[in-house]
């Protein structure tokens, strides 16, 4: 089953997700407290996941596509039937890049920083 990213209206179909390695931040906040060997801790829970998505593009026009779609500041939806652990709701939190594949010189690779949200 493809992966489709979406913005609710419009959507774009990579050929593949090469690169999805989120990471979840801690939030917890140490406190160096002077004269003391421990230090106070603040525990919160991590942070949502987060990382660089990397999409194969079929040819320069779809990799444009899903530049376009990731420049518009909105909030984006991946599915994946086969891979359920990638779904989630979206936004960009860096850059959005693209460049011809130096294996193929056909096709596109797109690269997009993100952050997760609430749907």
């Amino acid at each position: 089953m493809a992966t489709t990213i979406s913005n609710g209206t419009s959507a774009v179909v990579p050929l593949l997700v090469l690169g999805w390695a989120p990471v979840r931040p801690s939030r917890a906040v140490v406190h160096r407290l002077i004269g003391d060997v421990f230090a106070a801790v603040t525990l919160r829970p991590q942070a949502a996941r987060e990382g660089t998505l990397r999409l194969l593009c079929a040819d320069e026009a779809a990799a444009q596509a899903a530049v376009d779609l990731h420049s518009q500041g909105v909030v984006l939806t991946i599915t994946d039937g086969d891979v359920a652990a990638v779904s989630m709701t979206y936004v960009v939190t860096g850059n959005v890049a693209s460049e011809l594949d130096p294996q193929t010189l056909r096709r596109w690779l797109v690269s997009v920083d993100y952050t997760e949200v609430a749907p």
